[in-house]
């Protein structure tokens, strides 16, 4: 029995530690080539439109940690993703930067986070 509870903390500890790896498997390069889609996530995520895109919901839900931790609890390929994201943000869409900004950073605390992903 203690044997189990060790294996099943274990388990508990590595599942609260870091992200869901379902969300490895999104094709963020597709996500990125194709303005429509792109922009339906970033809707949802400004709460500009609905979040029916795939786990847009879930991103959005978890962008603020994200943002704050700089991705502490991402697995290489999430780190990876957000990274291309935030460096076609930055380079292409500084009015959508803005308003990420004011909505998840208005004091501009994270900025060191997001440094630091995108030199990585």
């Amino acid at each position: 029995m203690l044997k189990f509870a060790t294996v099943a903390l274990s388990l508990l500890v590595v599942c609260v530690k870091g992200y869901d790896e379902k969300f490895d498997k999104i094709d963020i390069d597709k996500v990125l080539k194709d303005d429509t889609l792109f922009t339906a996530y970033l809707n949802c995520f400004l709460d500009k439109g609905p979040c029916t895109e795939e786990y847009s919901s879930e991103y959005k839900e978890m962008l603020p940690e994200v943002m704050s931790d700089g991705c502490a609890k991402c697995t290489k390929i999430q780190k990876e993703n957000f990274k291309k994201v935030l460096k076609e943000v930055f380079e292409n869409k500084k009015d959508v930067l803005m308003e990420i900004k004011k909505k998840y950073d208005r004091n501009d605390e994270y900025d060191d986070n997001i440094r630091k992903i995108l030199s990585e």
